[in-house]
């Protein structure tokens, strides 16, 4: 029992690490994750042996180790593998942040993040962030069975910035219009100056896999004109998981990817 304890207080320290933590000091770690500074200190020995956290001139920061076994989780390792090209493809067209995230019980996680250069964000591959105030937690809250929607709703829409949703029937119409549009929208809602538009990923049987986003938009106008071509290439990455007859797949109007500098895209989204 005592081994499985402080096994759980090692997994705790890694807690303590939050999406916009570039390094945290061990007095930072104890505080956080609620331990004497002799047993932090301790644990965080055991994880920089082990290569879960590295050292660096002025703290710690989480290792190389943890990142590699997170590509070894099956169904994470597959959908990057194969949204990737797609997401390269959103990434050419935009020119701005594209993401790739999963549902993990009441958040959303980030599996993969192509970042525009000098591009404002408030996250990272690996970060989890609260479903209600992100277009791709709003993306697959919407597409998941009502009883997670009412289990948020029932902890609280807690207001990250001031134009977060903390009404229960403003965030029900939200994920109603979603439902209609497949079109989630961050209205400045997770941080302010930023914009955000995503929408879900569903395999061969009609489950959700995740949600794609297009991030760090400087308005609203201008999240809503990536609509059409998010859509399309989110549907053509569902139809991956998918399959379909040849004849149906190139009238669909979107092929895999983009081979050499000749673009594949629709022409109402091909950019040159």
């Amino acid at each position: 029992m005592r081994n499985a304890t402080s096994f759980l207080r090692g997994l705790s320290v890694l807690d303590a690490f939050r999406p916009d933590d570039t390094e945290l000091s061990l007095t930072q770690i104890a505080q956080r994750v609620n331990l004497p500074k002799s047993t932090a200190h301790r644990l965080v020995a055991d994880l920089v042996v082990w290569g879960g956290l590295e050292r660096t001139e002025t703290g710690l920061r989480l290792g190389m180790r943890l990142f590699e076994l997170g590509r070894f989780v099956p169904v994470q390792r597959e959908l990057a593998e194969v949204a990737r090209p797609f997401l390269e493809d959103l990434y050419n067209i935009t020119k701005k942040t594209v993401n790739l995230a999963v549902l993990n019980k009441t958040e959303i996680v980030y599996i993969e993040k192509l970042e525009a250069p000098n591009s404002p964000t408030a996250s990272r591959a690996g970060s989890r962030l609260p479903l209600h105030c992100t277009a791709l937690g709003k993306a697959m809250l919407a597409f998941s069975p009502l009883a997670l929607s009412d289990q948020i709703i029932q902890r609280g829409l807690a207001a990250v910035t001031e134009r977060s949703i903390t009404s229960v029937a403003t965030f029900r119409r939200e994920l109603a219009a979603v439902r209609t549009t497949r079109l989630a929208f961050d209205r400045e809602e997770l941080a302010p100056g930023l914009f955000c538009i995503g929408t879900p990923i569903f395999d061969s049987r009609g489950a959700l896999l995740g949600a794609i986003s297009v991030s760090s938009l400087a308005s609203i106008m201008g999240a809503r004109n990536l609509g059409p071509a998010l859509l399309t290439i989110s549907r053509a990455l569902s139809r991956e998981f998918n399959p379909q007859p040849e004849a149906e797949y190139l009238s669909s109007g979107y092929h895999t990817s983009m081979r050499g500098n000749q673009c594949l895209t629709p022409s109402a989204v091909c950019y040159p």
